[in-house]
């Protein structure tokens, strides 16, 4: 079984013990679609935080910090003329009034319909890194955000990150959200890469918490991706 050795080194790429690292299989994509990442500060140093591995894997994809200590958060990032933001959050409009609305469900449908209403706009999709609590106080208290159009992810598979169990099984790690973004912006081959890659991440790390008997990844997950994806 895996052992939980504290003095091990770790990986600055994939956050692995050394002797797992599988930064091999990272993938470096360049894609249309752009990723921003807005992190609470207590995430940043977080070993089984995921969002820091978006910016290592996509070009286009940028992650800043909410919440630093004596230093104004610098909105900047989220309020450039030339892109098109939309917010994943699952955020309810109007929750305290007679008819309150949820988030509508992202589609390609959708995306489609922003990018022929702005087709030199950089499509830029943000997300939250945080606890659920963290988010959701920064989607209505950072007012960039809060003006932001909010939507939900479809509905996928489960998480494979089960070193940090969520509350609920639709609440999935960020670099999970991430995936699904580009596979419903981008297609399903980017989005294969991604997984790929995290599975790899995943299995080592449940390997390191004695969650896995292997760091290999499970057989289950591989035949998950090919019903997602396609055959590879």
């Amino acid at each position: 079984m895996g052992q939980r050795r504290f003095e091990a080194r770790r990986c600055d790429g994939c956050g692995l013990h050394e002797e797992l690292c599988v930064c091999a299989h990272r993938p470096k994509l360049s894609l249309a679609t752009a990723l921003l990442v807005v992190q609470n500060n207590k995430e940043r140093n977080k070993p089984t935080n995921t969002a820091r591995l978006l910016p290592q894997v996509l070009t286009n994809c940028e992650l800043i910090q909410f919440g630093v200590r004596e230093l104004e958060f610098d909105a900047s990032a989220l309020t450039r003329s030339e892109r098109d933001y939309l917010l994943i959050f699952p955020r309810v409009h109007d929750p305290e009034g007679g008819t309150p609305e949820p988030a509508p469900i992202l589609d390609r449908a959708q995306l489609d319909a922003r990018k022929a209403a702005r087709p030199d706009a950089i499509q830029t999709v943000v997300l939250l890194d945080g606890t659920w609590a963290q988010c959701s106080r920064m989607s209505r208290r950072v007012p960039e955000l809060a003006a932001m159009q909010a939507f939900a992810l479809p509905e996928g598979p489960p998480s494979h990150w089960g070193v940090r169990v969520p509350s609920e099984p639709s609440r999935i790690s960020s670099f999970e959200a991430g995936a699904r973004v580009i596979e419903l912006a981008e297609g399903p081959e980017p989005a294969r890469a991604l997984q790929t890659y995290f599975d790899h991440v995943a299995a080592g790390m449940l390997f390191m918490k004695a969650k896995l008997r292997s760091p290999a990844v499970p057989p289950d997950w591989v035949a998950e991706r090919e019903r997602r994806f396609g055959p590879n």
